[in-house]
């Protein structure tokens, strides 16, 4: 029977319904190929899937067909392996099926294991059902399937069978019989092995160890360990058996920690992704309108989620709160904390608001009180909060340690000052409580950090002094403000760290501009 011959039949057999499974958690397209490249599976040829790359499916050193992938996709070439392995087993089943007893067994698990990593493709899962026939096979024997971390060396049981004892660390040691199968990587027989050097807990003196490597193509990533009595030794056979059956589990094993890997991975970013649709849900969309004043915001995290926040608070008497925060560190936990102080802020402004007092500076005290009972170690909340009275321009800020706003106007740009300890850190603080005024023609910014502490390739940081030059460099007649300024500042930002820079910090950018 040709390898061609044996990959179309297995196909319109079980095959075809198992690959469909095992294929579609990956989302992404695949398509089996015949040798001469007639589509067996998966999309037409004249998707735009067909000018993707071509993996090889060989039996005995034959291209038995081809698996068609994306460009950039391991799953084409790991695919290719799997059908390999699996049409392998298929050749094996039909080579053995004359063969002894043992033989069958063996042939028996291997099926089984290509069923198993199809169905259900977890570690796990493979190991149990090795070693579950393992243990039967080998009559009286009990046994466990552990697992190498790459990273660390450090050995996890994820299977057991009929042995509930513990391995000791030192059985491990190179110069033991299990640390030695796990250097070598060749099984090995111990049919006088004392007990407690390998085991805890376990009632026998001497014990009857048979130890097989799980191997890949670089390292061993596992163990088969069997154990029996001492009035029943190991044989030869066994020793065969159980080798041939760790190295037909290995790669069913590794390709099924993969494919975990995979799906879990796409999982983490369908909720990265929808974590970010909810932070920025939680961003005011629609910019406030107000008769001579213009205002704008500017949003982007350097990874899915941020640590950033602006806001726009009404407040009594037809005030405005407009707010800048900046959670430290970045990812999930910033984003989770932001939301929080978010909450924290928009209620005691609520609250404030209906006393009459809105001050910045008690708002700010408020907040931190709330903060600094539930902030985790070692993160805090810088925040900027400047309050505007549209009506006369006035405006009143404090400042939790957030970055210094700058106030555009005919003369140049300059720092508006207010200190302040950020938010979280410790209870009952005050915060500084400033004022200034915005004639027509004025602008305000406020931003975050990701603006100015930007690198480029020779690592020198945009900084302040260029982010003011930058602004007084701008002439009121230039009208440029909201959208505009924003959108030129951007531009500027680019063009100092240049066309491969990669976003270091979230950045956030307010702007308010009081018409001529």
């Amino acid at each position: 029977m040709t390898p061609i011959t044996t990959l179309n039949r297995w196909l319109h057999k079980e095959g075809g319904r198992l690959l469909e499974r095992f294929l579609q958690p990956l989302g992404e397209p695949l398509s089996i190929l015949d040798a001469d490249g007639k589509p067996l599976l998966g999309v037409s040829l004249d998707h735009p899937l067909a000018n993707g790359v071509r993996s090889p499916i060989l039996q005995d050193n034959l291209v038995a067909g081809w698996v068609l992938s994306l460009p950039g996709s391991r799953w084409g070439e790991l695919t290719a392996s799997l059908i390999a392995y699996l049409l392998d087993q298929e050749m094996q089943k039909r080579a053995l099926a004359a063969e002894a007893l043992d033989k069958y067994r063996e042939l028996h698990l291997l099926y089984r294991l290509s069923e198993r990593l199809i169905a259900s493709p977890k570690p796990q899962l493979i190991a149990e059902t090795a070693l579950s026939e393992i243990c039967s096979g080998a009559q009286g024997a009990h046994g466990i399937a552990a697992l190498i971390h790459k990273d660390t060396q450090q050995i996890e049981i994820i299977a057991g069978c009929g042995l509930s004892a513990d391995l000791l660390p030192e059985a491990l040691a190179p110069d033991q019989f299990i640390g030695r199968v796990i250097q070598s990587g060749s099984a090995e027989i111990s049919n006088d092995a004392s007990a407690n050097h390998y085991f805890r807990d376990l009632d026998h003196e001497t014990v009857s160890l048979l130890c097989a490597p799980l191997k890949s193509d670089t390292r061993v990533i596992g163990i088969f360990v069997l154990m029996r009595e001492p009035t029943r030794p190991f044989t030869g056979g066994d020793l065969k058996l159980i080798s041939a059956i760790a190295q037909q589990t290995a790669p069913a094993i590794e390709i099924a920690h993969l494919h975990q890997l995979e799906i879990e991975r796409a999982w983490l970013e369908r909720d990265l992704q929808m974590a970010r649709q909810v932070q920025s849900g939680l961003l005011t969309k629609q910019i406030p309108a107000i008769p001579g004043w213009r205002m704008a915001a500017f949003w982007r995290p350097a990874r899915v989620v941020s640590g950033d926040l602006y806001d726009f608070i009404h407040l009594p008497n037809g005030k405005l709160g407009l707010v800048v925060a900046d959670v430290t560190d970045k990812g999930v936990p910033a984003a989770l904390l932001m939301a929080n102080a978010r909450s924290v802020l928009r209620g005691a402004a609520a609250s404030i608001g209906r006393s009459g007092r809105d001050s910045p500076g008690k708002l700010l005290a408020r907040v931190n009180d709330v903060l600094s009972q539930e902030m985790p170690m070692d993160m805090f909340v810088t925040c900027l909060l400047v309050i505007l009275d549209p009506q006369t321009g006035h405006i009143r800020y404090a400042n939790a340690g957030h970055n210094l706003p700058y106030l555009r106007t005919q003369h140049g740009a300059r720092e508006l000052k207010a200190s302040g300890i950020p938010l979280g850190l410790f209870p009952d603080l005050e915060y500084e409580e400033k004022e200034d005024q915005l004639a027509p023609g004025d602008s305000l910014l406020m931003y975050s950090d990701g603006l100015v502490e930007a690198h480029d390739s020779r690592r020198e940081m945009f900084g302040f002094p260029r982010l003011q030059d930058t602004l007084s460099s701008l002439t009121i007649d230039s009208r440029m403000e909201g959208e505009e300024l924003i959108q030129y500042l951007i531009g500027r930002l680019t063009e100092f760290t240049g066309p491969d820079w990669e976003q270091e910090d979230d950045i956030t950018i307010v702007t308010l501009s009081r018409s001529i």
